[in-house]
């Protein structure tokens, strides 16, 4: 059995990213559409690459979300255009599935009449996608800001005019304005996504990719998860488990802490003792990754990523479950959280040394909050548990480096397409 489905994908998709920023999330839905209208009226694309495009087209404004109080997002449409294009780019290549049609989403501003200045396989969905977005765009502009000739004056200059031509086409076969406005769209998209099975490796990309979206709101976030999904394995295969519990304590591991997406920065990033109302918004990231993933991922991955601040004796939450409630792998997860939490760094503390994790995490046992038995397997195993996330650690933060170094070469260079 499968994680998720293929038509869910785009789900989680969705509900993850509209927590952060729903008006985004709807400018990319509705930019896939047209694209894909666009795109199926040519009928020269496999399913596959409709596909592709389509999730593309969702994704094309990724680059938009780590930008803070976007209150209007038509500016960054049409006045503030490379930085969230260039890091959108650098975001689908090297941390989702996507990676080889990403510069699709780098040039999609880039005028038209500036084209013969790039070298790219992909400049007939660049300026399809350049031209949906601008549908989009200049739908949700006042009028006072659109110039009624726009699409006469700026035809092969800003747009391609084969483009638009195809739009009109597009629009007379399928009515692609009536189905945006009874939002029938919705529906088209989601059957597109279902018909295609996608493969193991495509969902597991994408799901991958949706815990570096927090990033967007908290890089020790991101950290910390990687290290609770490594040392979850690691555990987890010393105590045994099967190659299906395994695979589910993976994904679970990696999902529990999704739903910090929606808690607000200030919160996450506390440089202090959390006061007992943050604590409160804070604990409730457990139920925001419950309405996240419910419905939506299997249900045995589901219990591990919302029962990882459950205890042993009923103490811990969201539901205070008990012993007898939890399975090993729900179990496995709660302590490599507690073993991630206590080892990572943050801004206000350096990482605890050995001996004090030790000592915490052996009181949590002898105290039947968690697992002793898990706790003594990581007990006898805890140099060579350590040693093996440092190098994962140091190859995930090398990444992030190598992201931010291109991302600044990039936005000098991209200076003169201003």
């Amino acid at each position: 059995m499968s994680v998720i489905s293929s038509r869910n994908v785009n789900d989680i998709i969705r509900k993850t990213l509209g927590i952060i920023n729903p008006k985004i999330m709807q400018h990319g839905d509705v930019t896939a559409y047209i694209l894909y209208k666009m795109l199926q009226y040519e009928q020269r694309y496999s399913e596959q690459e409709l596909v592709d495009y389509t999730m593309l087209g969702i994704l094309h404004d990724i680059g938009l979300y780590k930008e803070e109080n976007i209150k209007n997002i038509t500016d960054f449409e049409t006045k503030n255009l490379w930085p969230h294009s260039i890091y959108g780019f650098l975001f689908l290549k090297y941390l989702s599935p996507m990676d080889d049609k990403a510069e699709i989403v780098l040039y999609h501003h880039l005028d038209y009449n500036k084209y013969d200045q790039i070298q790219s396989q992909y400049k007939h969905i660049i300026e399809c996608l350049n031209l949906a977005d601008k549908m989009d765009t200049f739908l949700h502009m006042k009028e006072e800001k659109l110039e009624e000739d726009y699409f006469t004056r700026y035809r092969d200059i800003k747009f391609s005019g084969e483009a638009l031509d195809l739009f009109w086409k597009a629009e007379e076969r399928f009515g692609i304005t009536g189905n945006l406005v009874n939002e029938s769209y919705k529906k088209e998209i989601d059957e597109l996504l279902a018909h295609r099975s996608f493969s193991e490796r495509y969902k597991k990309g994408f799901l991958e990719m949706l815990i570096y979206t927090i990033d967007f709101r908290s890089e020790h976030t991101v950290v910390h998860t990687l290290a609770t999904v490594n040392f979850a394995l690691h555990l987890g295969r010393l105590m045994r488990l099967s190659g299906m519990e395994l695979r589910n304590l993976y994904y679970g591991a990696l999902l529990h802490d999704l739903g910090k997406i929606a808690i607000p920065l200030n919160i996450l990033e506390s440089t202090g003792r959390l006061t007992d109302e943050e604590m409160k918004i804070m604990k409730a990231h457990v139920r925001i990754t419950e309405m996240i993933l419910e419905g939506i991922i299997d249900d045995d991955v589901l219990q591990i990523a919302v029962r990882h601040h459950e205890k042993l004796d009923g103490s811990g939450y969201h539901r205070g479950l008990k012993e007898e409630e939890l399975t090993l792998p729900q179990q496995i997860v709660a302590v490599a959280d507690i073993l991630s939490a206590l080892y990572g760094k943050r801004s206000y503390k350096d990482s605890f040394d050995k001996e004090t994790i030790q000592e915490i995490i052996q009181g949590d046992a002898d105290n039947h909050k968690i697992n002793a038995n898990v706790v003594k397997t990581l007990m006898a195993n805890y140099d060579r548990i350590i040693a093996a996330f440092e190098k994962e650690k140091d190859k995930t933060i090398g990444l992030y480096l190598e992201i931010l170094d291109q991302y600044k070469k990039m936005s000098e260079k991209f200076k003169d397409f201003q």
